[in-house]
């Protein structure tokens, strides 16, 4: 599968065809055959939004994982915080995506999501009711944990992650063939996995696009500078810079 638009229409057009619904992790219980979408927001969530609006025209819902601990944005900053509550506008959850790899072996983790999730609630205005793991350790994949008391689900729990068909996108690889399972009609659950960073209107290899988003946050730098710096082209021309 390629990694573009395009290809990912034609991966939920295949769903829908192969009448699967699309559900969250409270709902995927009311139907037969039921498929969570998942997208984790690792670096990019402008890509996070083009992925939700071509869901919502195609009448799909999902749920978004934002990381909150991230070094690649600001969940309150003022756009940022916009998208966000903009997928939300589309139809679909946002969750917590919480990495473990921030707090030391002392860390309550547990109570570490549980606060993580109460900074995302204020941001987005609404409450969160699920969270997956960013890199999970192997300790974390079988802790099963229960957050707040079980009213956050968590997305590796065993339910989603062993009782459902897991597939992922990881590394910009889908390690199964994702189109072949769903073809099969051997699962009636499905959990997929992707990645909207590793997406866009054509097709790009994973040093393409990374190189793409380090050229791209050069441009966006400099026009917070100018926010900020007055007569900054005085001082640094946009021009001097490798874009």
């Amino acid at each position: 599968m390629k990694f573009t638009y395009k290809a990912y229409k034609e991966l939920l057009m295949l769903l829908i065809d192969q009448g699967y619904k699309f559900c969250n992790y409270h709902d995927y219980q009311n139907y037969n055959m039921s498929v969570i979408i998942r997208h984790d927001i690792d670096m990019d969530i402008e890509k996070a939004v083009r992925m939700a609006q071509i869901e919502a025209e195609m009448g799909v819902t999902s749920t978004y994982f934002v990381l909150v601990t991230s070094n690649f944005y600001n969940i309150f900053s003022k756009e940022n915080q916009a998208m966000l509550r903009k997928l939300h506008e589309l139809g679909h959850e946002v969750g917590l995506h919480f990495d473990e790899a921030k707090y030391d072996g002392e860390t309550d983790l547990v109570r570490a999501m549980e606060q993580e999730a109460v900074l995302l609630e204020q941001c987005i205005g609404r409450p969160v009711w699920s969270v997956s793991m960013h890199r999970p350790s192997k300790k974390t994949l079988e802790a099963d944990y229960l957050i707040k008391g079980g009213q956050i689900v968590n997305s590796y729990g065993t339910e989603f992650f062993r009782n459902h068909k897991y597939v992922s996108d990881s590394r910009r690889n889908w390690r199964e063939n994702v189109h072949a399972i769903i073809r099969s009609g051997k699962y009636a659950r499905l959990h997929v996995l992707t990645h909207p960073f590793w997406y866009d209107v054509e097709e790009k290899t994973a040093r393409e696009a990374l190189k793409s988003f380090c050229e791209s946050r050069t441009g966006t730098c400099y026009g917070w500078m100018q926010d900020n710096v007055r007569d900054l082209d005085e001082i640094l021309r946009r021009s001097e810079l490798c874009l």
